[in-house]
């Protein structure tokens, strides 16, 4: 058995139809991550798809987070998870923000797209993809429990699938009449729904 033929039959993810030792690189920049589970579901999901790509969970201390983005550049990683305490921070280190995260003003990833690092908002999304397999969000009510990072996004994302009125229920008056604030105002103006109500 020569060499390559060991190789792939003791490799236990996809090796590629030509024989290539470079892998992507992907990963998670936190701070603690030592229990972030995100590797355990990515990299199988990767190898499922072919892709012989790596995510590294990365302990990223606030103060090496423009070293760390610095790195990503330089190796060349196709993207990374930003989690605690870097949602925000990261911004200033990235070359632009799709929508969503532009309005809900931080970032849980990173994509590398022709070399630039544009920083995406995803945790509304996959709550507007579960919500419809129920319904339509358009010309629904919702009620955000909360006012932390996970209900700002899910408002977001479900104004902008067509939602039409956002009721706000939090402990805490000022962090609340904040993200109402930010509602009424860009969100507002970026639907182009001035009827979306917020109470």
């Amino acid at each position: 058995m020569d060499a390559v033929a060991i190789l792939q039959s003791d490799w236990t993810s996809p090796v590629p139809k030509e024989l290539n030792f470079k892998q992507e690189l992907t990963g998670c920049f936190g701070f603690p991550v030592a229990e972030n589970p995100t590797q355990a579901m990515i990299e199988p999901a990767f190898w499922s798809m072919g892709l012989d790509w790596r995510y590294l969970t990365l302990e990223v201390r606030p103060e090496n987070l423009a070293a760390a983005v610095a790195g990503a550049r330089a190796f060349g990683f196709r993207g990374f998870n930003c989690t605690i305490p870097h949602k925000v921070a990261v911004i200033e280190h990235l070359d632009g923000l799709g929508n969503s995260a532009r309005l809900i003003g931080a970032v849980n990833c990173a994509v590398n797209r022709d070399g630039k690092f544009i920083g995406e908002n995803t945790d509304g999304k996959g709550f507007v993809v579960s919500f419809r397999e129920l319904a339509d969000p358009r010309g629904k009510s919702l009620v955000l429990l909360g006012a932390g990072g996970a209900a700002r996004a899910i408002g977001v994302e479900m104004a902008l699938a067509g939602c039409q009125k956002i009721t706000l229920v939090n402990r805490d008056e000022k962090r609340g009449r904040e993200l109402e604030a930010m509602f009424r105002g860009k969100l507002r103006e970026a639907v182009k729904a001035p009827g979306l109500d917020v109470a």
